[in-house]
């Protein structure tokens, strides 16, 4: 059998257990519920981390702009844009502190900044553990004769002796700051020292599941770390924290901004962000800056210390102690891992069933994320599912 045929297979059993490629069969959603094979279950799936897909704001913004401008605008921005596009892209920006460039996603926006941004002398150091699209981008580079290493992950010792035995006249690192399976965040300490230590070395930044619910205005941990640095370029999205569709480029001045904006590929020839996501993006980037924010990004904050704390008075085997919204169980055999994942949809949880090619198979396991739309009590009965889990034994969720 070929490696595709056994992939496959794997997610043909996965999915007749009911861990992967379901679908929802609520006819109104809450963000702390859904509903599969006509049984309710808690969600952990969710990276809606502040809960603002059910906000009334956002959905009158994603209402106003539909009537306005309708379903649709059907142009390539080369051309012509959305009448919302200016003011959103002036709200990012006074989010970010940065030039900000709207794109349809975070992954077409590595597509569009780095075939751009990186010379084809240059050097590029990928961490193994970025996140699949920034791999894609760096194929697209790749493919281009620019040339791209692998370093470890986390691993800045590794960087540095990258960067010690290369010529290139500039080198990239392209990492996320938060990882978004084990939810670790990077080393940005270390970075800084490897920043100040070579002049040619630049960092591009994943942040994605950072996004809105990290920062004084949601604009993630490396803006908030690198406000104004000019050798680091930040990627956000809005399709997580923020609530709504597309991604945020903040680039590091404004020639880098026009050049994306007008020769990057994704941004010439791929669709733009339609009018009900751009209403909502404005909603959104209103409240990240009005005075409201904090107590979200506590509440969420509050909700992941006591999920931390519960694992470690449980004995829970967490892969990262990091405060972030991404929990994750490393369990290390599928047959194991979708063992547990089914008992605990039985007793009403559910959560992400994670296998390869999305991590190496000695990392299989569970991967929860926290939203504000939980309770502590919902996390309680979680852990203790989880704990009972690993015993054999599985209680209900609770109401």
């Amino acid at each position: 059998m070929t490696d595709l045929t056994n992939r496959l297979a794997t997610l043909r059993v996965g999915r007749g257990l009911g861990l992967l490629q379901q679908v929802a069969e609520d006819e109104a959603l809450t963000g702390r519920e859904i509903t599969l094979a006509g049984r309710q279950m808690m969600s952990f799936a969710s990276c809606s981390y502040l809960g603002l897909e059910m906000e009334p704001a956002l959905k009158a913004g994603a209402i106003a702009a539909t009537e306005a401008y309708g379903t649709q605008f059907s142009a390539s921005r080369a051309f012509l844009s959305a009448p919302p596009y200016a003011e959103a892209e002036a709200l990012l920006a006074e989010i970010t502190g940065r030039p900000s460039l709207l794109v349809p996603s975070t992954s077409l926006g590595h597509q569009a900044a780095l075939p751009l941004l990186v010379g084809e002398d240059d050097l590029v150091l990928i961490d193994v553990q970025a996140h699949a699209s920034l791999h894609v981008a760096a194929n697209l580079l790749k493919a281009q004769g620019v040339c791209v290493q692998t370093v470890g992950h986390s691993a800045p010792d590794h960087v540095a002796r990258k960067l010690r035995s290369s010529d290139a006249p500039r080198v990239w690192l392209l990492v996320d700051g938060i990882y978004s399976m084990i939810g670790d965040v990077a080393l940005f300490a270390a970075y800084d020292r490897l920043l100040a230590e070579d002049a040619r070395l630049r960092l591009y930044v994943d942040d994605a599941h950072a996004t809105g619910w990290c920062g004084d205005r949601g604009q993630g941990l490396a803006l908030q770390h690198w406000p104004d640095h000019a050798r680091v370029v930040v990627a956000l999205s809005l399709n997580k924290s923020f609530a709504c569709a597309g991604g945020c480029l903040a680039l590091a001045d404004e020639e880098q901004a026009e050049a994306v904006r007008a020769f990057g590929p994704a941004m010439t020839f791929s669709g733009p962000v339609q009018p009900p996501m751009l209403g909502a993006i404005l909603a959104s980037a209103r409240l990240h800056l009005g005075a409201g924010l904090a107590a979200r990004q506590d509440k969420l904050r509050g909700l992941i210390a006591h999920f931390n704390a519960g694992a470690v008075a449980r004995g829970l085997p967490l892969a990262c102690a990091h405060e972030t919204p991404m929990r994750y169980m490393r369990i290390g055999d599928i047959g194991r891992t979708a063992t547990i994942a089914t008992a605990l949809q039985d007793a009403g949880y559910f959560m992400a069933t994670v296998a390869p090619p999305a991590v190496a198979a000695r990392d299989v396991g569970l991967r929860m994320t926290l939203t504000t739309h939980h309770k502590m009590a919902d996390i309680d009965g979680l852990l203790n599912a989880l704990s009972d889990a690993l015993d054999g034994s599985i209680p209900a969720a609770a109401e």
